[in-house]
Protein backbone atom coordinates (compact mmCIF):
# COMPACT_ATOMS: atom_id res chain seq x y z
CA UNK A 1 0.00 0.00 0.00
CA UNK A 2 2.53 2.46 0.97
CA UNK A 3 4.71 1.73 -2.13
CA UNK A 4 1.30 2.16 -4.43
CA UNK A 5 0.48 5.53 -2.24
CA UNK A 6 4.08 7.04 -2.48
CA UNK A 7 3.95 6.57 -6.07
CA UNK A 8 0.73 8.06 -7.10
CA UNK A 9 2.01 11.19 -4.74
CA UNK A 10 5.16 11.62 -6.21
CA UNK A 11 3.59 11.52 -10.14
CA UNK A 12 0.47 12.73 -9.49
CA UNK A 13 -0.90 9.67 -11.02
CA UNK A 14 -4.74 9.06 -11.57
CA UNK A 15 -6.01 5.41 -10.36
CA UNK A 16 -7.93 2.55 -11.38
CA UNK A 17 -8.20 0.04 -8.63
CA UNK A 18 -9.93 -3.59 -8.91
CA UNK A 19 -11.46 -5.91 -6.50
CA UNK A 20 -13.39 -8.83 -6.33
CA UNK A 21 -16.61 -7.36 -7.56
CA UNK A 22 -14.73 -6.51 -11.30
CA UNK A 23 -13.87 -9.90 -11.11
CA UNK A 24 -17.38 -10.76 -10.90
CA UNK A 25 -18.13 -9.20 -13.73
CA UNK A 26 -16.03 -9.95 -15.96
CA UNK A 27 -16.90 -13.59 -15.11
CA UNK A 28 -20.34 -12.71 -15.99
CA UNK A 29 -21.90 -12.59 -12.78
CA UNK A 30 -24.13 -9.57 -11.47
CA UNK A 31 -22.80 -7.71 -7.91
CA UNK A 32 -25.45 -6.32 -5.66
CA UNK A 33 -24.90 -2.35 -7.22
CA UNK A 34 -24.55 -3.38 -10.81
CA UNK A 35 -26.31 -5.83 -13.15
CA UNK A 36 -23.98 -8.05 -15.35
CA UNK A 37 -23.48 -6.05 -18.94
CA UNK A 38 -21.03 -7.48 -21.19
CA UNK A 39 -19.46 -4.13 -22.76
CA UNK A 40 -19.00 -3.38 -19.30
CA UNK A 41 -17.05 -6.52 -18.63
CA UNK A 42 -14.80 -6.36 -21.69
CA UNK A 43 -14.14 -3.25 -20.66
CA UNK A 44 -12.70 -4.25 -17.23
CA UNK A 45 -11.03 -6.66 -18.91
CA UNK A 46 -9.27 -4.79 -21.38
CA UNK A 47 -8.01 -2.68 -18.66
CA UNK A 48 -6.35 -4.86 -16.25
CA UNK A 49 -4.70 -6.84 -19.22
CA UNK A 50 -3.22 -3.83 -20.25
CA UNK A 51 -1.84 -2.38 -17.34
CA UNK A 52 -0.41 0.68 -16.08
CA UNK A 53 -0.56 3.39 -19.18
CA UNK A 54 -0.13 6.61 -19.89
CA UNK A 55 0.14 7.97 -15.79
CA UNK A 56 -2.47 6.00 -14.52
CA UNK A 57 -1.73 2.86 -12.10
CA UNK A 58 -3.96 0.06 -12.67
CA UNK A 59 -4.41 -1.32 -8.95
CA UNK A 60 -5.17 -5.02 -8.02
CA UNK A 61 -5.87 -7.15 -4.40
CA UNK A 62 -2.50 -6.94 -2.59
CA UNK A 63 -3.23 -10.35 -1.89
CA UNK A 64 -0.69 -12.68 -3.49
CA UNK A 65 1.92 -12.42 -1.33
CA UNK A 66 2.36 -12.57 2.71
CA UNK A 67 -1.30 -13.29 3.41
CA UNK A 68 -1.10 -13.46 6.94
CA UNK A 69 -1.14 -9.32 7.45
CA UNK A 70 -4.52 -9.93 7.24
CA UNK A 71 -7.99 -10.88 9.08
CA UNK A 72 -9.00 -14.82 9.51
CA UNK A 73 -12.06 -14.11 7.27
CA UNK A 74 -10.30 -11.65 4.75
CA UNK A 75 -7.75 -14.81 4.32
CA UNK A 76 -10.71 -17.02 3.92
CA UNK A 77 -12.51 -14.99 1.38
CA UNK A 78 -9.53 -15.11 -0.82
CA UNK A 79 -8.69 -18.89 -0.64
CA UNK A 80 -11.90 -20.58 -0.68
CA UNK A 81 -13.90 -17.96 -3.11
CA UNK A 82 -11.81 -15.27 -5.08
CA UNK A 83 -8.69 -17.22 -5.67
CA UNK A 84 -10.61 -20.31 -7.18
CA UNK A 85 -13.32 -18.77 -9.19
CA UNK A 86 -10.85 -16.41 -10.71
CA UNK A 87 -7.89 -18.83 -11.72
CA UNK A 88 -8.44 -18.91 -15.52
CA UNK A 89 -8.31 -14.91 -15.60
CA UNK A 90 -5.45 -14.72 -12.91
CA UNK A 91 -3.08 -16.73 -14.87
CA UNK A 92 -3.80 -14.19 -17.78
CA UNK A 93 -3.07 -11.56 -16.27
CA UNK A 94 0.29 -13.44 -14.67
CA UNK A 95 1.09 -13.99 -18.69
CA UNK A 96 1.29 -10.10 -19.65
CA UNK A 97 4.37 -9.55 -17.12
CA UNK A 98 2.77 -6.08 -15.88
CA UNK A 99 3.37 -4.84 -12.65
CA UNK A 100 0.47 -3.55 -10.16
CA UNK A 101 -0.56 -0.92 -7.83
CA UNK A 102 -2.11 -2.39 -4.84
CA UNK A 103 -6.16 -1.98 -4.36
CA UNK A 104 -5.96 -1.84 -0.74
CA UNK A 105 -5.02 1.78 -0.92
CA UNK A 106 -8.50 2.69 0.12
CA UNK A 107 -9.11 0.33 2.83
CA UNK A 108 -5.94 0.49 4.89
CA UNK A 109 -7.65 -0.42 7.81
CA UNK A 110 -10.56 -3.20 8.84
CA UNK A 111 -9.31 -5.94 7.20
CA UNK A 112 -5.59 -5.57 8.61
CA UNK A 113 -4.80 -7.75 11.91
CA UNK A 114 -1.87 -4.66 12.61
CA UNK A 115 -3.89 -1.41 12.75
CA UNK A 116 -0.79 0.38 14.20
CA UNK A 117 -0.10 2.27 11.08
CA UNK A 118 -3.50 3.15 9.89
CA UNK A 119 -3.59 6.50 11.42
CA UNK A 120 0.18 7.56 9.72
CA UNK A 121 -1.71 5.99 6.83
CA UNK A 122 -4.32 8.05 6.37
CA UNK A 123 -2.29 11.05 7.27
CA UNK A 124 -0.54 10.24 4.26
CA UNK A 125 -3.40 9.25 2.18
CA UNK A 126 -5.11 13.31 2.78
CA UNK A 127 -2.03 14.65 1.21
CA UNK A 128 -3.38 13.35 -2.08
CA UNK A 129 -6.14 16.38 -1.45
CA UNK A 130 -4.41 18.48 1.03
CA UNK A 131 -5.04 22.26 -0.28
CA UNK A 132 -7.02 21.48 -3.39
CA UNK A 133 -10.58 22.04 -4.68
CA UNK A 134 -11.71 18.49 -4.84
CA UNK A 135 -14.54 17.12 -7.71
CA UNK A 136 -16.35 14.33 -5.98
CA UNK A 137 -18.06 12.09 -8.29
CA UNK A 138 -20.28 9.45 -5.86
CA UNK A 139 -23.10 7.00 -5.39
CA UNK A 140 -26.52 8.81 -4.08
CA UNK A 141 -25.59 7.37 -0.25
CA UNK A 142 -22.12 7.23 0.04
CA UNK A 143 -21.83 10.64 1.36
CA UNK A 144 -18.24 10.53 1.44
CA UNK A 145 -16.23 12.29 4.39
CA UNK A 146 -19.91 13.82 5.55
CA UNK A 147 -19.26 13.94 9.42
CA UNK A 148 -15.84 12.81 9.89
CA UNK A 149 -13.90 15.20 8.61
CA UNK A 150 -12.07 13.10 5.96
CA UNK A 151 -11.93 15.91 3.62
CA UNK A 152 -11.26 19.05 6.10
CA UNK A 153 -8.12 20.26 4.68
CA UNK A 154 -9.33 20.80 0.87
CA UNK A 155 -9.79 23.99 -0.28
CA UNK A 156 -13.38 23.45 -1.71
CA UNK A 157 -15.51 20.44 -2.89
CA UNK A 158 -17.76 20.36 -5.48
CA UNK A 159 -20.00 17.03 -5.74
CA UNK A 160 -21.50 14.92 -8.40
CA UNK A 161 -23.99 12.53 -7.34
CA UNK A 162 -24.70 9.49 -9.70
CA UNK A 163 -26.98 6.53 -9.22
CA UNK A 164 -26.19 4.06 -6.54
CA UNK A 165 -27.20 0.80 -8.59
CA UNK A 166 -26.15 0.28 -12.39
CA UNK A 167 -24.42 3.75 -12.63
CA UNK A 168 -22.56 1.97 -15.92
CA UNK A 169 -26.01 2.70 -17.66
CA UNK A 170 -25.92 6.26 -16.87
CA UNK A 171 -21.73 6.46 -17.79
CA UNK A 172 -22.16 8.87 -20.77
CA UNK A 173 -24.13 11.50 -19.00
CA UNK A 174 -22.01 11.29 -15.55
CA UNK A 175 -18.76 11.70 -18.00
CA UNK A 176 -20.27 14.87 -19.40
CA UNK A 177 -20.88 16.22 -16.12
CA UNK A 178 -17.48 15.79 -15.54
CA UNK A 179 -15.80 17.19 -17.88
CA UNK A 180 -18.03 20.22 -17.57
CA UNK A 181 -16.57 20.58 -14.07
CA UNK A 182 -13.46 19.06 -13.73
CA UNK A 183 -11.74 22.60 -14.29
CA UNK A 184 -8.70 22.15 -12.49
CA UNK A 185 -10.22 19.63 -9.88
CA UNK A 186 -8.03 16.49 -8.27
CA UNK A 187 -11.19 14.21 -9.05
CA UNK A 188 -12.00 11.41 -6.51
CA UNK A 189 -14.45 8.88 -7.71
CA UNK A 190 -16.73 6.51 -5.40
CA UNK A 191 -18.72 5.04 -8.00
CA UNK A 192 -17.91 0.93 -8.00
CA UNK A 193 -16.99 -0.49 -11.72
CA UNK A 194 -18.45 2.61 -13.57
CA UNK A 195 -15.38 4.68 -11.88
CA UNK A 196 -12.98 2.27 -13.68
CA UNK A 197 -14.14 3.10 -17.55
CA UNK A 198 -14.69 6.94 -16.63
CA UNK A 199 -10.80 7.11 -15.59
CA UNK A 200 -10.17 5.15 -18.73
CA UNK A 201 -12.64 7.21 -20.82
CA UNK A 202 -11.40 10.69 -19.70
CA UNK A 203 -7.69 10.61 -20.04
CA UNK A 204 -7.91 13.31 -22.13
CA UNK A 205 -8.63 15.31 -19.51
CA UNK A 206 -5.53 16.83 -17.71
CA UNK A 207 -7.10 16.26 -14.49
CA UNK A 208 -5.58 13.09 -12.41
CA UNK A 209 -8.77 10.85 -11.31
CA UNK A 210 -8.50 8.73 -8.60
CA UNK A 211 -10.99 5.90 -7.39
CA UNK A 212 -11.18 5.51 -4.29
CA UNK A 213 -14.23 3.47 -3.87
CA UNK A 214 -14.59 2.39 -0.04
CA UNK A 215 -12.44 5.20 1.77
CA UNK A 216 -15.11 6.68 3.63
CA UNK A 217 -16.38 3.49 5.51
CA UNK A 218 -13.03 2.85 6.32
CA UNK A 219 -11.93 6.26 7.87
CA UNK A 220 -15.51 5.83 9.81
CA UNK A 221 -14.60 2.48 11.46
CA UNK A 222 -10.79 3.65 11.80
CA UNK A 223 -12.02 6.46 13.79
CA UNK A 224 -14.29 4.87 16.15
CA UNK A 225 -11.62 2.04 16.83
CA UNK A 226 -14.02 -0.74 14.82
CA UNK A 227 -12.70 -4.18 14.81
CA UNK A 228 -15.42 -5.98 12.82
CA UNK A 229 -17.47 -3.65 10.26
CA UNK A 230 -19.95 -1.89 11.63
CA UNK A 231 -23.20 -0.75 9.55
CA UNK A 232 -23.13 3.10 9.18
CA UNK A 233 -26.58 4.61 10.03
CA UNK A 234 -26.57 7.90 7.59
CA UNK A 235 -24.45 6.86 4.36
CA UNK A 236 -23.59 3.74 2.29
CA UNK A 237 -21.49 0.91 4.05
CA UNK A 238 -18.89 -0.79 2.31
CA UNK A 239 -19.90 -4.61 2.27
CA UNK A 240 -23.67 -3.99 3.20
CA UNK A 241 -24.75 -4.50 -0.27
CA UNK A 242 -28.51 -3.28 0.31
CA UNK A 243 -28.42 0.01 2.01
CA UNK A 244 -31.65 -0.57 4.35
CA UNK A 245 -32.87 1.94 6.56
CA UNK A 246 -30.35 4.91 5.95
CA UNK A 247 -30.93 7.99 7.86
CA UNK A 248 -31.54 11.33 6.12
CA UNK A 249 -28.49 13.68 6.34
CA UNK A 250 -29.42 17.46 6.72
CA UNK A 251 -26.07 18.78 6.85
CA UNK A 252 -26.24 22.45 4.71
CA UNK A 253 -22.53 21.92 3.46
CA UNK A 254 -22.83 18.80 1.69
CA UNK A 255 -25.51 20.17 0.20
CA UNK A 256 -24.27 23.27 -0.74
CA UNK A 257 -21.72 20.69 -2.64
CA UNK A 258 -23.56 19.44 -4.94
CA UNK A 259 -23.26 21.19 -8.52
CA UNK A 260 -25.29 18.17 -10.07
CA UNK A 261 -27.49 14.26 -10.04
CA UNK A 262 -28.09 11.76 -12.50
CA UNK A 263 -30.66 9.70 -11.57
Amino acid sequence: MDESLDLILQDNKSVIRFGDGEFDLIRGASIPYQTYDSELANRLKDIILRGQFNNTLVCLPDVFTKPERYQDFTQSFYETSFFPNNESFLKEIGQTGNWYGSTFISRPYIDLVDKSKSAAYFDKLKQLWSGRDLLIVEGALTRSGVGNGLFTNTKSIKRIIAPSKNAYQKIDQIEQMIRENAEDRLVLLMLGPTAKVIVDDLQDLDNQLIDLGHIDSEYEWFKMGATYKVKLKNKHTAEFNFDENIEAVHDQTYENEIIGKIE
